[in-house]
């Protein structure tokens, strides 16, 4: 499976996303981190800052820290801590609650008296004299005076506050620091619920992740099926292209423009073959064809000189010889053919119901003339019929019982099965082997391949019977391999498969 483009394509998609996916939810929860630092801020800020603004007597924190409290409601109490230090950096009012962990030292409480001794104190305005009739138009208006015998309260200006987060007691907490001439004021409030809601949005891309890479992957996987969808095109043509049918094309309609190419490609490559195989059989059958006039010619003469020269005479001997010679060649020319017009698919099958059963019988029969020292074991189904041409059915059945005794120990074996399995029927023919013959399983059916290497007639045969009989059970709709399920040592087994 690592080497399914598919799979590559599907982990690919899914490593790119999970990868953007991941960049996206840190930049997401970093934006709503700093948002929601920042807004609570702004409020601690705003709740604070209106405290700086003038002095306030001590027992005024202890209300502020109550009504902070009271903001959240009585079930959350622990909500804020409040700290005032004076001008001189002494506590005015702590927290109940105020953790001994959080110092001044470790908040770093910065320094925000100035240089002047006392506030500057600002008196509001004296209120205008009483004038009966009321003011007129061009008369500055004023706030009304602070009431008799209230002193003057100094105007106190907030400095720029500073904000830190803290751990305590395993909860982080955000504080500001806010200053002015007279004090230092510390409010902090616990960040647990602000913790919760980013580990809620962790917790949501946590479950959301998995199944968008899962969804990614898939539709990556249905993408780069897709667009391997030439490409199986292709597989299924080519693969569907034989000797027989070169002709076929693959379509170009609707292709896309990145296989178009390709695929004139290999229509071209296909009609290039379809040519070159149509020569070569043409030839083959050609040739074959105008070998049988001269060869029976030959045939004939050698027949007339061989009667009429002397009997046990050298020229009788010498006639026989050639006779023999010129059947052989007949024999061969007659193969080529065969094997020219099935290559070209123009081989006649003259069907008919055959027994195929008797024909095996007759050549067990006659196995014991050609091979006396043969132990033949022969265990055929009764009346066993197929449709098929007779004469080439026969050459099959024949040139696997000739190569069952040809390629034989002296005192060797053999075993015939025939059987009929459902809507096929099954021959098998298994037979000892000569250990002498330098036999190559893998090139049984190649042209003029024999088992004999130095090919001196120790086994008479011209390597095409094996092809040809596999050509001709093709033709009948069967189909003729070696028998992988013989596996006894010294043996060898060939399985012809026939339709009913």
């Amino acid at each position: 499976m690592l080497h399914s483009f598919k799979l590559k394509m599907a982990l690919f998609s899914a490593g790119t996303s999970g990868v953007i996916l991941l960049a996206f939810a840190l930049l997401f929860m970093s934006m709503i981190r700093r948002v929601g630092l920042e807004r609570i801020d702004r409020q601690l800020h705003a709740v604070t800052e209106a405290q700086m603004r003038r002095p306030e007597p001590p027992d005024h924190w202890a209300r502020f820290d109550v009504a902070l409290a009271a903001m959240y409601g009585e079930e959350r109490p622990r909500q804020f801590l409040v700290k005032v230090l004076d001008r001189d950096g002494h506590p005015v009012y702590t927290s109940p609650r105020w953790p001994s962990a959080l110092t001044d030292a470790a908040l770093k409480v910065p320094e925000y008296r100035s240089q002047k001794s006392k506030p500057d104190f600002i008196s509001p305005p004296e209120p205008p004299p009483f004038r009966p009739g009321g003011r007129t138009g061009d008369e500055p208006r004023f706030r009304q005076g602070r009431p008799p015998g209230e002193e003057p309260r100094p105007r106190l200006i907030p400095k720029r506050p500073s904000f830190v987060t803290a751990s305590l007691e395993r909860h982080p907490w955000r504080l500001v620091l806010l200053g002015n001439d007279a004090m230092t004021l510390i409010v902090g409030t616990d960040l647990a619920d602000f913790q919760a809601e980013l580990q809620r949005h962790w917790n949501l891309f946590a479950v959301a992740g998995p199944v968008a890479l899962l969804l990614l992957a898939a539709a990556g996987w249905l993408l780069a099926g897709r667009a391997l969808r030439p490409v199986r095109v292709l597989t299924r043509v080519a693969g569907g292209i034989t000797a027989k049918g070169l002709g076929q094309r693959v379509p170009a309609g609707g292709a896309d423009q990145e296989f178009r190419a390709l695929i004139d490609v290999i229509n071209g490559m296909l009609t290039r073959l379809e040519k070159s195989f149509g020569q070569s059989a043409r030839f083959s059958a050609d040739a074959a064809h105008e070998l049988k006039t001269p060869l029976t010619i030959l045939q004939g003469q050698l027949h007339q000189a061989l009667h009429s020269a002397p009997a046990d005479s050298d020229e009788q001997r010498t006639y026989a010889d050639l006779l023999e010679e010129v059947q052989r060649l007949k024999s061969i020319v007659r193969k080529l053919l065969l094997l020219a017009q099935s290559d070209a698919g123009r081989l006649r099958l003259a069907l008919e119901s055959v027994d195929l059963t008797a024909e095996i019988e007759a050549l067990c029969e006659d196995a014991p003339l050609l091979a006396p020292g043969l132990t033949l074991r022969a265990d055929l189904a009764p009346h066993v019929r197929v449709r098929a041409d007779p004469d080439l059915l026969r050459q099959v059945v024949q040139n696997l019982f000739s190569n069952a005794i040809k390629y034989n120990r002296e005192d060797g074996a053999a075993e015939a099965r025939l059987w009929q399995d459902g809507e096929t029927v099954v021959f098998t023919l298994a037979n000892t082997t000569d250990s002498g013959l330098g036999i190559d399983r893998e090139r049984f059916f190649d042209r003029f391949y024999r088992g004999d290497p130095s090919r001196n007639r120790k086994v008479d045969g011209t390597g095409l019977g094996l092809s040809l009989a596999r050509e001709i059970s093709r033709a009948h709709g069967g189909e003729l391999v070696l028998d992988t399920g013989e596996t006894r040592a010294g043996w060898i087994a060939f399985r012809l498969t026939l339709p009913v």
